[in-house]
């Protein structure tokens, strides 16, 4: 059998002031070639077709498509068809030069990026996002003059602003409080999970009891507080054997189970695989 090469690229050097846009041709999407980034970005698909895999999720691209890619997500085009897409990048620093009646807008979706990570415009809205898209490329290719990072960051807001609102996410944003709590919630996750997957450790943290989370939670994401937490540890653990060469003793030592046995049950209840054989499927070797 011959060995197939996992080689995770970073990006996060690719940015310049935090912010980064272009248009990219068909070279750029490198078949097989898997992405790891430090920052959140935006495909929206001009022509062509393909499929890419997000975190061990697969989707169809062609144009019209938007993918939604979260800090930390690893990608990997697996066909390309002549595809053709605006790429716009932005780190959480950058974010912080929007005003602040964009942030449940920019939560919503990347907070939750599996929930949002695909979106197919109707025709009727492809002309609207591709004039934001191109606008936005156009000032961020013009010479440089104060404040122009200013102008970016509110072409930003007005983007993830329409994106929300055609995702019909913002209906979903009604009480501001919970909401908060909710996205503090999902950023204390992202810090903590190798540190506790008990919903008790994040409510306390929260100064809230479990069932207020988990209420929160199923009215904010549709689903629990546990199972937002499970999903984070498989998400987590997927990459972990898929992009690196720990073993699966070192994999739930990580992630905090006490033993691999309760690791590789966990892994197998949530995926219907034991890790031995999603990495050996995933990568093409064995332990």
């Amino acid at each position: 059998m011959t060995d197939l090469a996992v080689i995770t690229i970073d990006l996060e050097t690719s940015l310049s002031d935090s912010f980064s846009t272009g248009y990219l041709s068909v070279l750029p999407f490198e078949l097989n070639q898997s992405y790891r980034i430090s920052f959140n970005q935006f495909l929206f698909f001009k022509k062509g077709k393909g499929r890419v895999g997000v975190d061990g999720a697969a989707y169809t691209v062609c144009p019209g498509t938007l993918i939604l890619l979260a800090k930390n997500q690893v990608y990997t085009f697996k066909t390309n068809h002549g595809l053709e897409a605006y790429s716009l990048c932005f780190g959480d620093c950058f974010w912080e030069k929007t005003p602040a009646s964009a942030n449940n807008c920019k939560a919503a979706l990347f907070n939750d990026a599996t929930a949002n990570q695909y979106l197919k415009l109707q025709k009727e809205d492809v002309p609207e996002i591709n004039r934001l898209f191109q606008e936005i490329l156009t000032e961020f290719e013009s010479a440089d003059y104060s404040n122009k990072g200013d102008v970016l960051a509110a072409f930003l807001k007005i983007l993830i602003i329409k994106v929300a609102n055609l995702h019909a996410l913002l209906a979903k944003i009604t009480d501001q409080n919970d909401h908060k709590i909710y996205q503090r919630f999902i950023d204390l996750l992202a810090e903590h999970y190798q540190v506790s997957h008990d919903v008790t450790f994040f409510a306390e943290k929260l100064n809230i009891s479990s069932r207020k989370l988990t209420e929160l939670c199923r009215k904010h994401a549709g689903k629990g507080a546990k199972d937002i937490i499970q999903l984070q540890l498989v998400a987590e653990a997927k990459r972990f054997l898929q992009f690196s060469s720990s073993s699966i003793k070192e994999i739930a030592a990580m992630l905090n189970f006490s033993n691999p046995y309760q690791f590789s049950h966990f892994f197998k209840k949530n995926t219907s695989f034991p890790p031995e054989k999603y990495r050996k499927q995933v990568t093409g070797f064995g332990i």
